[in-house]
């Protein structure tokens, strides 16, 4: 009786402090804006991305991995065991899978990722100055950026936890107990498990402000000629040494794996010179993704920055003020100098991408938390909130224009998968590169830069419990899924084939060829992969809608 008496209390509390909250406007609008960006991934039956159905198919194998039935999983897959990142995103949808069938389960994980960042964001704004969360409007243009929509969800969700990361420190790095530091410690480790390069830019924004606010502290003292080594050391070691101990299992992790990988450093296939690559941080150029039109949007972001930026200034210079948090500028300048110098590109996306399409965001980071210690006009105040409110609708308009054109294709992609039986392998080919960005039948290609066709074969093959031999994730050695290598197919299946070599005793039972156009047809490669069609397989399914897929079935094969 008395724990029925203190839950329904609990309640009572719980919505009072939620009415109370929600009583301010800005909280409120704060929250109508979050469920508003959440609308574009639960209108639409797939979220388009081009790593994200890979993902999500990984994650359905490790949940079924040892279940008696997927005997074929453990045939071709074996699962990493190194303590490698990107392992968070698979267990998050892995253990939401046994709740929800797979796409609600990558719905839920996409929703969290929505409210956490503008969330996150709000957090560490909160650590530096209570009253700047109305900057936290800032976060809402970069929630749908190119990386979620390329499908580095992993990536993605590292944003926010460096945000709770940073801001954790931020608001403890003057009383670090042990329960802190501890705290602090999980955070790094699944800030790591996330992904690497949030890690690198969380533990250059400690140290930076770390040195930073000490040596402020001994500008002051030596000011006030009260000079004290001794409270400048204990204030140095709450700030750095315990955060430090925090890091270091994490930290020591990262260049176990680190060192164990081939580097990408070497690869200059993403020679830029700098001024281009200066134009694309000015631009903000990984927001834009679907329509050239997120350009003129993600500039008019950084300009918005800016406009901030030099609003700020001017207020310091005819005021004279200096503050301990203008170390946050130190902290945007290394930003920027690591943008430039960072090694050309790395692995992701089953090939190399450059870095700094990543890098981009944290200069604009650091900024927002540095301008969340200024002082500001409430008309300011508003018309920051207005724009970055407003571009971010914007933006939010094109996506789901474009979200809502490639689900039409992508129904047709998916068209006729109950004509596959489970426990088997399919193989996908696209006749033309521009099919993985989506292609109608006069030719035009539906999304600009990404390409979210190119894994899509994932989402059949996670629904039908198949082996996709296109999984590109288990063809590296980072993620939790790995082919084993006596039947990888990127080694056994050259580009121009649709079966394994002889020796390997892997089999193609069924190849789904995507994009079927009339002048592809005339193409020497794509006249090669019919002929072995036609060869080995038989044709049981095409598409009634516009014809682009078809699906075929070996001929040997038997139920």
């Amino acid at each position: 009786m008395v724990n029925k008496r203190k839950f329904w209390r609990f309640l009572v509390n719980l919505c009072e402090g939620i009415r109370e909250w929600l009583s301010d406007r800005e909280n409120l609008f704060f929250m109508v804006l979050i469920l508003v960006h959440l609308l574009p991934i639960w209108l639409f039956k797939y979220f388009p991305s081009q790593d994200g159905p890979a993902h999500l198919y990984n994650s359905n194998v490790l949940r079924q991995y040892y279940f008696p039935e997927r005997s074929l999983f453990r045939e071709y897959y074996f699962i990493n065991q190194q303590l490698a990142p990107n392992w968070f995103i698979h267990l998050v949808m892995a253990g939401l899978m046994y709740v929800v069938p797979p796409l609600v389960a990558e719905k839920l994980l996409l929703s969290s990722y929505v409210i956490l960042l503008p969330i996150s964001i709000r957090y560490a704004l909160h650590a530096i100055r209570p009253d700047a969360k109305f900057l936290a409007f800032l976060a809402f243009p970069f929630i749908y950026n190119r990386m979620l929509h390329m499908g580095f969800y992993n990536f993605s969700f590292s944003l926010p936890m460096f945000f709770f990361v940073v801001g954790y420190w931020l608001k403890y790095q003057n009383q670090f107990t042990l329960r802190n530091t501890v705290t602090l410690g999980f955070l790094a480790l699944l800030l790591y498990f996330c992904h690497l390069v949030s890690l690198v830019p969380a533990c250059v924004a400690i140290a930076v402000l770390t040195v930073w606010l000490t040596l402020f502290e001994v500008a002051q003292q030596l000011r006030q000629q009260e000079f004290d080594p001794q409270s400048l050391w204990k204030a140095f070691r709450r700030r750095a040494l315990m955060p430090l101990c925090a890091f270091l299992p994490t930290l020591i992790i990262a260049a176990m794996f680190t060192l164990s990988k081939e580097s990408a450093a070497e690869h200059n296939i993403f020679q830029v010179p700098i001024w281009k690559q200066a134009l694309k941080l000015l631009s903000l150029n990984s927001i834009g993704s679907y329509h050239r039109l997120e350009v003129l949007l993600s500039t008019a972001l950084a300009g918005l920055f800016v406009a901030i930026f030099i609003y700020l200034m001017i207020s310091k210079v005819a005021h004279r003020q200096i503050n301990r948090w203008d170390g946050l500028l130190l902290l945007v300048a290394t930003y920027v100098v690591i943008y430039f110098i960072a090694p050309n590109a790395m692995y992701g996306g089953g090939h190399l991408i450059p870095i700094n399409v990543r890098l981009i965001f944290y200069p604009f980071f650091a900024l927002i938390l540095w301008f969340g210690a200024q002082s500001y006009q409430r008309l300011m105040k508003r018309r920051i909130q207005i724009i970055a409110v407003g571009i971010s609708l914007m933006l939010l308009g094109i996506h789901t224009v474009k979200y809502a054109e490639l689900n039409n294709y992508m129904e047709e992609y998916v068209s006729g998968m109950n004509l596959i039986e489970p426990n088997t392998t399919l193989l996908t080919h696209h006749l033309d590169s521009l099919d993985k960005r989506g292609r109608a039948p006069n030719g035009q290609v539906v999304s600009w830069r990404i390409e979210p066709f190119e894994n899509f074969s994932a989402y059949v093959a996670a629904q039908r419990h198949l082996v996709d031999l296109r999984n590109y994730a288990a063809g590296r050695d980072y993620f939790p899924i790995m082919f084993r290598s006596s039947l990888n197919p990127y080694i056994h299946i050259n580009t121009d084939d649709i079966t394994y070599s002889q020796e390997t005793g892997g089999r193609v039972d069924y190849v789904l060829v995507w994009g079927l156009h009339k002048e592809d047809r005339e193409n020497e490669e794509t006249k090669s992969i019919f002929r072995q069609l036609q060869d080995g397989y038989e044709l049981i399914y095409t598409s009634p809608q516009r014809g682009l897929k078809q699906l075929y079935r070996r001929k040997d094969w038997k139920q």
